[in-house]
């Protein structure tokens, strides 16, 4: 009885080690979204226009491979997101909705994107890091 005791004492233990290594190494994060440069499970970026600023500052793509990008427009007035210089464009969108198009960076380098609307671009503005 005592050894049947101890021998289930010491699963329990186990158990309760191997949890926090199985929950970090299980589903759900997919590669996250959360932080500045992070990208989302799959090659959907989402970038909200809240408060005359977008949520991402940064934002990393590898060259060649296609990505959805979404502007979620959140604030009361029409925003855009622009990349000239990658040719990337993203439409003007009313408040409360949400564009996206598909996208394929064909250069590797860091690329500035904007808010195009008089005025936005000196605090909605952004760097855009494609590699290889």
């Amino acid at each position: 009885m005592k050894r049947a005791r101890r021998s289930l004492l010491v699963l329990v233990a186990l158990m309760l080690v191997a949890l926090p290594v199985l929950a970090a190494c299980g589903g759900g994060g997919g590669g996250g979204n959360e932080g500045n440069g992070d990208q989302a499970a799959g090659n959907k970026i989402t970038v909200t226009a809240q408060s005359l600023s977008f949520d991402k500052t940064e934002i990393n793509l590898k060259k060649g491979q296609t990505y959805t990008i979404e502007l979620v427009n959140n604030d009361s007035v029409q925003h855009d997101l622009v990349s000239e210089q990658l040719d990337l464009e993203i439409p003007l969108t009313d408040p409360g909705k949400s564009n996206s198009v598909e996208f394929t960076p064909q250069q590797t380098g860091d690329f500035e994107f904007i808010c195009t609307v008089p005025g936005h671009s000196a605090t909605m503005k952004g760097t855009i890091h494609v590699t290889e």
